[in-house]
C-alpha cells in the first residue's frame, strides 16, 4: 500500500436569489452570498495534522479518495495522520491525488460505498430517491458522481429553498429515518449539525427499505446509557474480538445525543451559537453567520465573544481568560479519562484472563463482557472525535456523568471477576 499524504473570490453583494427548489447550484449561492460561501470553505489543521472542515475539497478526499476505509466507507487513518491509498493517479494540472476510472468490483473491494454521502451532501436525498435503500450500499461509481457533481456539503442540507436565517432545518434522509422524531425535536440549529455529528453506524447494514424501519437506535432513548443498550444489542460501534468474544466500543461522533444533557444545551445554547457566530467582515463591514463550523470555538475571538455574554457573570472579562478557563476545564476533564482508560485497561486483562483460565461460569462472564463494553463506551464518549485532544467535548457534554458511568461499570465488572 502506497502511503498518500494530505493534498490540498469575495465580492461585495449580500443579495438573495429568488426563493428556489433544490437544484439550485453552489455556483449560484456562492455568487449570492460571497462572505458566507468563503467561510465555508474554511480549513484548519488539527493536533496530528490533518486537515478538517467542511470544504468541497477535503469532502471530495473524504468520499472519493481510494483509501483504506472501514466497513461504511469511511477512511482509516493511521496514528500519523497519515492515510493508505490501495489506488490513485497524480494528476499534474491540478497537483491533486485523484481516483482513476475503476470498475465497480474495484470500488467495492475499496468500500467506497455511496452510503458515505449520507451525512455529505443532501445529493444522497436523490440517490435515495433513485435507488432506494440499496443507495447506502452500492458503489460510488461515476453515475452516482454525476448525481452529486461535486456538491458536497451544500446548502440544502441545511436549509429549505434560498438559504436564510428563518428556513434552518435537518434535511438529510438518513438522520431523520433512524431517528424516529428525535431531530424534529430539537433546536434546528442543533439539528443541522446533529444530522452527521451522531452515533450512527448502521449504513453498512442497510440492505432494503425494511432494514430503515427495523434499525431504531433510540428505542430506548436517547441518552448515552440507552444508546449503549440499543447499540450492544444491534451489535454496531462495537468491535468484537473473535478469540475471547470481548466487544470494545468505536464509536466515533455522538456529539447530538452528548449535547442533550449538557449546560449549554439547558441553557439553551445550540451548535450554531458558538461554533458559526456572527461575524463582521473587515472589508465591507457587512455582518453575516460564519460558516466555518470546523472551527474551534477557542480560536475564534467571535465565539469566544459569544460565551461571555453568559460568563462575564462569573467574573470572566475578556476572551483570553474565557479560553483560559475552558482549557482549564477540558484540562482537567482529559485527567479524569486518563483515570478512567486506565481502569479499562486493567478491567480487560482481568477479564482477558479470566476467560482463558475458565475461573467463572459463562453467565458472569458475559455480564463481564458487557460492563467492560459499556466501560469503553463511556471511555469513548469523552475521547470522541471531531476533535483530537482529549477533554475538548468538557462544555459540549455532561462529562462529570460520563466519568461517572464509566468508573461504574469498570467497577461492577471487577467485583464480578474477583
Amino acid at each position: 500500500m502506497a502511503v498518500l499524504v494530505g493534498c490540498s473570490p469575495r465580492s461585495g453583494s449580500t443579495s438573495k436569489p429568488a426563493e428556489s427548489d433544490s437544484t439550485t447550484s453552489m455556483a449560484a449561492y456562492k455568487e449570492a452570498f460571497p462572505l458566507q460561501y468563503s467561510s465555508l470553505q474554511g480549513e484548519r489543521i488539527d493536533e496530528k495534522g490533518l486537515k478538517k472542515g467542511h470544504s468541497i475539497n477535503i469532502l471530495r478526499d473524504i468520499c472519493e479518495a481510494p483509501l483504506a476505509r472501514d466497513r461504511n466507507g469511511d477512511i482509516l487513518y493511521n496514528e500519523d495522520g497519515t492515510v493508505n491509498a490501495a489506488s490513485y493517479e497524480y494528476d499534474e494540472k491540478t497537483k491533486r491525488y485523484v481516483l482513476p476510472e475503476l470498475s465497480d468490483q474495484q470500488l467495492k473491494e475499496m468500500a467506497l460505498f455511496t452510503g458515505c454521502l449520507s451525512c455529505k451532501t443532501s445529493k444522497f436525498n436523490d440517490l435515495y430517491e433513485k435507488q432506494g435503500a440499496s443507495a447506502f450500499g452500492s458503489v460510488y461509481n461515476a453515475d452516482a458522481k454525476s448525481v452529486v457533481d461535486g456538491e458536497y456539503f451544500d446548502c440544502g442540507m441545511c436549509h429549505s429553498g434560498s438559504p436564510s436565517a428563518g428556513n434552518v432545518s435537518a434535511n438529510l434522509m438518513y438522520f431523520k429515518a433512524l431517528g424516529e422524531g428525535f431531530a424534529e425535536g430539537l433546536d434546528p440549529k442543533t439539528a443541522v449539525c446533529g444530522q452527521c455529528h451522531n452515533s450512527y453506524d448502521y449504513r453498512s447494514s442497510i440492505k432494503t427499505e425494511g432494514d430503515l424501519q427495523k434499525f431504531r437506535p433510540y428505542r430506548y432513548g436517547t441518552d448515552m446509557e440507552s444508546l449503549f443498550k440499543a447499540n450492544y444489542e444491534d451489535g454496531v460501534n462495537f468491535s468484537v474480538d473473535k478469540e475471547t468474544g470481548i466487544a470494545t466500543c468505536t464509536m466515533v461522533h455522538p456529539i447530538v445525543e452528548l449535547f442533550q444533557n449538557s449546560p449549554m444545551a439547558k441553557l439553551g445554547v445550540t451548535c450554531v451559537s458558538c461554533h458559526m457566530p456572527k461575524t463582521t467582515d473587515q472589508e465591507s463591514g457587512s455582518t453575516y453567520t460564519n460558516h466555518f463550523a470546523a472551527n474551534n470555538p477557542l480560536e475564534s475571538e467571535d465565539s469566544l465573544k459569544y460565551c461571555l455574554t453568559c460568563h462575564e457573570n462569573q467574573g470572566i472579562g475578556s476572551t483570553d481568560e474565557m479560553k483560559s478557563f475552558v482549557q482549564q476545564k477540558a484540562s482537567g476533564l482529559a485527567a479524569a479519562h486518563t483515570d478512567l482508560k486506565a481502569k479499562t485497561d486493567s478491567f480487560l486483562s482481568a477479564l482477558e484472563t479470566a476467560i482463558k483460565s475458565e475461573a467463572k461460569d459463562s453467565a458472569t462472564l458475559d455480564q463481564a463482557r458487557e460492563l467492560y463494553a459499556k466501560a469503553t463506551w463511556f471511555e469513548r464518549c469523552i475521547n470522541t472525535q471531531p476533535t483530537i485532544t482529549v477533554g475538548n467535548t468538557v462544555a459540549m457534554s455532561d462529562s462529570a456523568a460520563l466519568v461517572a458511568a464509566g468508573n461504574a461499570a469498570c467497577d461492577e465488572g471487577m467485583a464480578l471477576l474477583s
